[in-house]
């Protein structure tokens, strides 16, 4: 090892260079051999690297992928080369024409995580850092996502939040949490106000297509008085900033 490496971070690297190379799913005992850590090291490498977010795991066939968080993080670098259509650009646009913070997230188990954001530039503005994570059902982003799952599993995740929270101002109720579902189902936009951050509302929907093993959700955020004038001109905006999404990929897959 060269003077003055840091041992885990120039594992980690290896291991995303590996995925680079292969350009499919590893198992440990692959990535133990193409990359050459130990089990032990590398099992808890790709635990770490799985809760932050920056690769999805299938617990059927026990393989992990790059995330789409890993994707985003060097793409701010491409602005202007024929990215048009990618979810940066996207995301951009959509806040330079509502003025709002715009949002991408996913689902770690309970939580939802903020994998990229454009915050808004107005003083008075809903703001968020990327990586930050919010309890799902206390989220736009995290209903829409949830929405995807059957009913049964969606019960079960309200009562696994209820019962790992220590805070009773936490707890979520079973019926508020599947009239968001149903309205989402029902209408392919989710608007929630006062949810995670007194005096901030979303407009939120999943975007689909996305080649992550993880599905990821847009939103806009906003403070409530904002949200509640502009309702309208924010779900049409989200909702061509979706379509736009969509046939983007159609285009790249033609």
């Amino acid at each position: 090892m060269i003077e003055g490496q840091v041992k885990s971070a120039s594992r980690v690297m290896a291991i995303l260079e590996c995925f680079e190379d292969v350009k499919r799913p590893l198992r440990i005992s692959e990535l133990v051999r193409l990359v050459g850590i130990p089990q032990s090291s590398m099992s808890t490498l790709m635990k770490t690297l799985h809760v932050q977010g920056f690769v999805d795991y299938d617990a059927e066939a026990r393989t992990y992928l790059p995330s789409i968080r890993i994707a985003l993080l060097g793409n701010w670098m491409m602005e202007g080369v024929g990215t048009s259509h990618t979810l940066l650009a996207i995301m951009r646009d959509l806040n330079a024409a509502t003025g709002d913070t715009v949002m991408l997230g996913t689902l770690l188990g309970v939580q939802t995580q903020y994998i990229h954001v454009v915050n808004s530039a107005q003083r008075l503005r809903f703001h968020l850092r990327p990586g930050m994570m919010r309890p799902t059902f206390r989220t736009a982003i995290g209903l829409v996502l949830a929405s995807l799952r059957p009913d049964d599993d969606i019960g079960r995740m309200v009562r696994r939040v209820n019962t790992e929270t220590d805070r009773p101002e936490d707890m979520v109720r079973p019926g508020d949490v599947m009239a968001h579902i149903r309205e989402y189902r029902e209408k392919g936009v989710l608007v929630t106000s006062n949810l995670a951050t007194p005096g901030a509302g979303v407009v939120a929907a999943v975007l689909n297509g996305g080649s992550s093993a993880r599905p990821i959700a847009l939103g806009i955020g906003a403070p409530v008085p904002r949200l509640v004038s502009g309702r309208e001109f924010l779900v049409e905006s989200l909702a061509g900033a979706v379509h736009r999404y969509a046939e983007g990929r159609k285009d790249r897959a033609a």
